[in-house]
């Protein structure tokens, strides 16, 4: 009786309309749309698209330029900051009590634990932020939580701007390969967008290339998305309701790179390099950031 009631009154005024979604190209289709993919570790083997020097949109620069002193607020110069222009959702991705996420066992018996190493990398990039006066809202400060992934992008999706300025997501990590076992050698930094989003593709640009420049040892895997359509698009990137990004800060399965991001002042270069990123946007808007290219594509 109830479901033809529903029926009824859904012939009498029509089904409610989803909202209309900023990152509209290449959505999957309705039957994967809750296929759940957090980050970069968790997707195996699948069809990865990175920039190359063959991509249209490398006729915008050949190389991404970046002004690092103009944006590096640990120099002793002045910041000029312009009035707010977006409201930055920080995403510091996995809790506390979700499974896996977590390195191989260190010699001594400790362990790279990525909700950790998330959430002190954020709290970095807030208290600069509070420095500088741009406008961001921690959209997990809770520890004792799992996954959390819906809440994290309904959160963000329902914060009202208490300026009424755009948002952006922006979803820290670090990356992983491999089932719990050290895979040395593959390193790096690379920042995912939403496939077919040149906002996306420009703002991943900005963190690309902070990153690199602030860590130039570390390995350039360039700027990452899925094929347009695929059902392995991150739920961030596809279900947040403002352009997303999301970037993966080296790797814990390699030895090397792990042992760095348990050292706090590796931790703050890489807060250092978000928060030059963040300025950039904020100055110069996502208009003028040309796309990032490496100097070494690595596929996948």
């Amino acid at each position: 009786m109830l479901k033809r009631i529903l029926d009824f009154f859904a012939r009498l005024f029509g089904t409610t309309a989803s909202p209309p979604s900023s990152q509209p190209e290449g959505r999957p289709s309705p039957a994967e749309e809750e296929l759940i993919v957090e980050d970069a570790s968790d997707l195996g083997d699948v069809q990865i698209v990175t920039i190359q020097e063959s991509d249209p949109d490398a006729r915008i620069a050949s190389r991404s330029i970046f002004d690092k002193e103009s944006y590096d607020y640990t120099t002793d110069g002045p910041i000029s900051m312009i009035s707010p222009r977006y409201l930055w959702c920080l995403d510091n991705g996995h809790g506390k009590l979700q499974n896996g996420k977590r390195s191989p066992l260190f010699p001594d018996g400790t362990q790279f634990e990525e909700w950790e190493f998330n959430r002190d990398v954020v709290k970095r990039i807030a208290q600069k932020l509070d420095e500088i006066g741009i406008q961001y809202f921690n959209v997990v400060p809770e520890v004792e939580v799992g996954s959390f992934l819906k809440e994290r992008v309904a959160r963000a999706n329902a914060k009202e701007s208490p300026l009424g300025l755009p948002k952006i997501y922006l979803s820290i990590h670090a990356n992983a390969f491999g089932n719990n076992n050290w895979v040395n050698g593959t390193k790096g930094i690379e920042v995912w967008h939403y496939p077919g989003n040149q906002k996306g593709k420009q703002l991943a640009s900005a963190f690309q290339t902070a990153l690199t420049q602030y860590l130039p040892e570390w390995k350039d895997r360039g700027l990452k998305s899925h094929q347009k359509g695929s059902s392995r698009i991150f739920y961030v990137l596809r279900k947040t309701s403002m352009p997303a990004v999301l970037t993966e800060n080296g790797f814990y399965t390699d030895f090397e790179e792990a042992s760095l991001l348990m050292q706090a002042s590796i931790r703050q270069t890489i807060a250092d390099a978000h928060v030059a990123a963040i300025l950039r946007i904020e100055q110069e808007g996502h208009e003028n950031i040309p796309i990032h290219l490496p100097n070494m594509v690595v596929g996948g």
